[in-house]
């Protein structure tokens, strides 16, 4: 019974929760950037569900992360050190991190689900963009006051994650369409 203890022990949950977070976040920005390849055209739809659900998922289990923090025994963090970028008595810099990648989030699916229409087009893709520097701080928040940063687990998943999020980014810039210039021939003059 000892390991049910650990396993439902805030400190496990905070973890899990962490962890959960970083994988559906990682999913869904994955999934998104695969919904705009040309060549995947058939799974959009698929593609574009994994994305709005691990996406809302993701941003749960972050929210989550940061109420049990709040709630811990060991090392609990005030509210407003979760909310305030740098106020943290902990590691400051790297829980601004994940606070600011939280708003980021958050603001990118606000936008996303209730004023897609309202920006229109141009900005919501704008807007949109947000989740890759979103991305970015959640990775180097886990990273570097993770508890689990440094086992096998983690070091193989921020490894292969960061490398195939940094290969996507890259194929989706080549994917963009090019402005054409348009060269107007010459009038004669004869």
């Amino acid at each position: 019974m000892d390991w049910l203890k650990w396993m439902f022990s805030t400190w496990t949950m905070i973890r899990l929760s962490g962890l959960a977070g970083h994988f559906l976040m990682t999913l869904s920005v994955l999934a998104g950037l695969l919904g705009s390849f040309p060549n995947l055209r058939k799974q959009k739809a698929r593609l574009h569900n994994i994305h709005l659900y691990s996406g809302s998922a993701g941003l749960l289990a972050i929210v989550l992360h940061a109420t049990l923090i709040v709630v811990d025994t060991y090392a609990p963090l005030s509210i407003l050190e979760i909310l305030i970028p740098g106020n943290a008595s902990y590691e400051p810099l790297w829980n601004a991190f994940g606070t600011i990648s939280l708003y980021l989030f958050g603001f990118v699916l606000i936008t996303s689900d209730f004023l897609k229409e309202t920006l229109g087009k141009t900005l919501w893709k704008l807007t949109h963009w947000l989740v890759l520097p979103a991305w970015g701080l959640m990775t180097l928040h886990g990273l570097f006051i993770g508890t689990d940063t440094g086992t096998l687990f983690t070091t193989i998943w921020y490894a292969v994650s960061t490398l195939t999020f940094i290969a996507l980014i890259l194929y989706r810039m080549r994917l963009r369409p090019k402005t054409k210039v348009q060269i107007k021939p010459e009038s004669s003059t004869s």
